[in-house]
């Protein structure tokens, strides 16, 4: 057992969690970070898993709702920032594409009038001539973000968060919590390794595994599913036009056409680059804690792979690839789609949430994450009832 009592335990070291961690410990130094690192053997792993363990993840202001595009804008402001204090690079500036029927963009219209950004249209851009591998159904309507806007790699911005959260003085922990007990006021925490911590505050950030290592005294009231998206390695002579395409979100009028996301070609640790696309129709639901784990090992039948795959030879020519690969994750979901950041217990607060859409703005919402655990300050540009556990209590 540690002798020193923290001010402020963070239990989970993914995207909002290192980004809240960072933030207490800017006026709060004596906080503890508990959370695992990428396992380097992922189908032999036998602990918990992160959905972070990716380089590529689509990051844009433009969305369909208001709250989410202002999350966005207020965490892309500060990526500069996060590169320049950690030294470490992860985002690509390479524009992004939001592509679909008229419906669609209406939508993305009606948030900028609320939260303002560059863009360009089907109007004013022309798409086909510029980026010439693209290929969308005819009169698809779309905006084009290039500024603020492209991807990340959700695991160098964890590993940027957590450089300046050591940087402020925090103390770090490569371990995942069994357990959280309270004794006079003070929260004792026990991971797997058998250590214990001490904190009078906690803040629970363990996305997906929340529910299922069983560390709250009652479930948070979320869903998981299970998501997997496919990997198409590009042929070396196509990589370097490739790599400068946008992202893009294709919302497709047709009824035989996926609703998907894309990256445009990343180069990965194993040195080989790809394209990844996901879509959003289908989903396992994942109810357990072996489940989970199954899920991330790849042992669980997905019905999104070839689906997905025949998107992407649709978008882009099946000539461009080597081949395919398939790899999966976790997205954790609430009734407002918003994460919930409320205290549900005394001094025990949780963050969990991202709906699908919190890496690009994960920073924020560890801003204001850390915000409301220290000070219960709230940003009063973002309702605070879509966050609150109360109104996420009757999830269907």
């Amino acid at each position: 057992m540690t002798h020193n009592i923290f001010e402020y335990a963070v239990i989970g070291a993914g995207l909002t969690g290192s980004a809240a961690a960072k933030y207490i410990s800017e006026s709060t130094p004596n906080t503890v970070l508990i959370g695992p690192s990428e396992p380097k053997d992922k189908k032999n792993h036998k602990g918990i898993y992160g959905s972070h363990y990716d380089e590529g993840r689509i990051t844009r202001i433009s969305d369909s709702h208001y709250g989410w595009s202002y999350l966005a804008k207020k965490s892309i402001e500060n990526y500069n920032l996060i590169k320049s204090e950690s030294d470490i690079d992860f985002y690509e500036e390479v524009g992004t594409l939001s592509i679909g029927t008229a419906d669609y963009i209406n939508e993305l219209m009606e948030t900028f009038n609320k939260v303002d950004y560059d863009f360009s249209t089907h109007e004013n851009f022309d798409l086909s001539n510029t980026y010439k591998y693209l290929k969308f159904p005819q009169n698809s309507h779309f905006v084009f973000e290039s500024k603020q806007a492209g991807h990340i790699s959700p695991r160098k911005l964890v590993e940027a968060q957590k450089q300046i959260f050591k940087l402020n003085g925090g103390t770090y922990v490569n371990d995942f919590v069994i357990n959280i007990k309270k004794s006079n006021g003070i929260f004792i925490i026990k991971t797997n390794n058998n250590t214990t911590f001490k904190a009078k505050n906690i803040l629970v950030s363990t996305g997906g595994f929340t529910n299922f290592t069983n560390i709250l005294t009652n479930d948070l009231p979320t869903k998981v599913r299970g998501r997997t998206i496919i990997l198409g390695e590009v042929k070396s002579e196509y990589i370097n036009d490739l790599k400068n395409y946008p992202s893009f979100i294709h919302k497709p009028n047709e009824s035989n056409r996926e609703y998907t996301y894309c990256l445009p070609a990343i180069k990965y640790p194993n040195g080989k680059t790809y394209i990844k696309i996901g879509g959003s129709k289908h989903f396992t639901h994942i109810n357990t804690y072996q489940e989970a784990i199954n899920w991330f090992k790849g042992k669980i039948n997905s019905i999104e792979i070839e689906a997905i795959t025949n998107e992407l030879n649709m978008i882009y020519d099946q000539n461009l690839f080597n081949s395919y690969h398939s790899d999966t994750c976790v997205t954790t979901w609430t009734q407002t789609t918003y994460p919930i950041i409320d205290e549900v217990e005394d001094n025990l607060f949780v963050s969990v949430g991202g709906n699908g859409s919190a890496a690009k703005s994960s920073d924020y919402i560890g801003q204001i994450s850390a915000n409301f655990i220290t000070h219960g300050k709230w940003d009063t540009n973002l309702d605070r009832n879509l966050f609150t556990l109360s109104s996420n209590q009757f999830i269907g």
